[in-house]
């Protein structure tokens, strides 16, 4: 089935109310029953379409294995966190694990004296010899069509004029076009060159120097956070997540009591196939896992930042002898909490003395063989430690959905 609102290809047991047969489903996982809006994304590049459907050639095959290996060759920032590789060695479809807190990180300009070259000042940095650290084919796509890669070759032409010798680059967070119909930016919506002295208008703002020693932590509510971090799978350079992003207006004229877009509607939209969108995201096979765990971490990071508010707010009322109720550290609403399973076991025991304890435990686990996973993957020539994360795809949003 297709959504009405989003044309996001739902199974018809994912409709809105199961308890009814209905020949017009409704479908909330994928937009919130068209609640949610934001523009599509293009086709990639010709030399990307290439070599994620072009399956008969070795750069294909290639490219497709190796995808996570190439994402971090172009890569502008560098993924804070450690990648638990010891579960890869046995039988069963790729597993992507991460460790410690995640955070993406970029550095400066320029590298320390002494120091190699790596991620963003690699478009920067010793250019003419590039071809020996990147493919030149990519290169080459990223340089015309990606507006990230365009910025840094800016910088490198500025940084080239020996007049100039104080320069600094800032990566602007806020866009002033709505977020529901705007996803490709330019080049001086998302980066300006300062020479001197600057003084940063947003504190999400990304100040990047000719030389410094430490990196900088990007915050997941900036616009550019997951396109500097996976410039495959967002060749143009297209925006993520914005807290701006406003729902789209109800039919009957209501105000909604929220109106702003969460960073889980976001990637339950974006984790969708839809006919009339480019499916890059969904067919780049362990880059794609590694997204979504990557989102997941996003989602969780912006939860706790908000219980985290909470609890400063108590704080603050506790000092200045206020009463704002009791003290929580994180609710029963926060998945994995003390509170969280607390509530499950209790609810669980009301439920037993109420029709009595179960006889089974039932659970459901998908099978790769089925006709359905089949019809939908092999014109994609995708194998099952691909589709692992692509058949579960519709499951994640709705963990997205259920379970944040």
């Amino acid at each position: 089935m297709q959504c009405s609102h989003c044309n996001a290809n739902m199974w018809y047991d994912e409709r809105v109310s199961k308890d009814k047969r209905t020949t017009n489903p409704r479908f909330s996982l994928c937009c919130g029953n068209g609640k949610v809006e934001l523009s599509l994304l293009q086709n990639p590049p010709k030399y990307l379409y290439q070599l994620l459907y072009d399956h008969g050639t070795s750069d294909s095959k290639n490219y497709q294995q190796n995808i996570r290996t190439y994402n971090i060759m172009f890569a502008f920032t560098s993924a804070g966190i450690k990648f638990d590789k010891s579960i890869n060695h046995l039988r069963g479809p790729s597993t992507i694990r991460i460790q410690g807190q995640p955070c993406h990180r970029i550095g400066s300009m320029l590298p320390m004296p002494g120091k190699e070259p790596k991620f963003a000042q690699l478009y920067i940095f010793d250019t003419e010899n590039e071809v020996h650290n990147r493919i030149n084919a990519i290169s080459e796509m990223l340089d015309e069509y990606n507006v990230h890669a365009k910025t840094f070759r800016i910088a490198r032409d500025r940084l080239q004029d020996v007049q100039v010798n104080n320069i600094k680059l800032k990566l602007i967070a806020n866009r002033e076009k709505d977020g529901r119909t705007y996803n490709v930016p330019t080049v001086p919506e998302v980066a300006a060159l300062i020479v001197g002295n600057f003084d940063a208008n947003s504190k999400r703002d990304i100040i990047i120097e000719t030389h410094h020693g430490q990196l900088q932590r990007i915050h997941e509510l900036h616009s550019s956070y997951l396109a500097l971090q996976y410039p495959l799978l967002f060749p143009y350079g297209e925006d993520g997540y914005r807290p701006d992003i406003l729902h789209s207006s109800r039919s009957d004229g209501k105000k909604r009591k929220i109106n702003l877009l969460t960073m889980r509607e976001w990637f339950s939209y974006r984790l969708q196939c839809r006919s009339n969108e480019s499916i890059t995201l969904l067919n780049s096979r362990r880059l794609f896992q590694q997204f979504v765990v990557d989102g997941y971490t996003m989602v969780e990071s912006e939860r706790l930042s908000y219980f985290c508010s909470l609890q400063q707010s108590l704080d603050d009322g506790s000092r200045r002898d206020l009463n704002k109720g009791k003290r929580v550290i994180l609710p029963s609403t926060f998945v994995g909490s003390p509170r969280y399973m607390d509530q499950l076991y209790f609810d669980g025991m009301a439920i037993c003395s109420h029709v009595g304890f179960p006889n089974l435990f039932i659970t459901l686990t998908c099978n790769p063989n089925w006709p359905e996973i089949h019809r939908l993957l092999n014109p994609l020539n995708l194998k099952a430690a691909d589709y692992t994360a692509n058949i579960n795809h519709t499951i994640i949003s709705n963990n997205f959905n259920y379970f944040l």
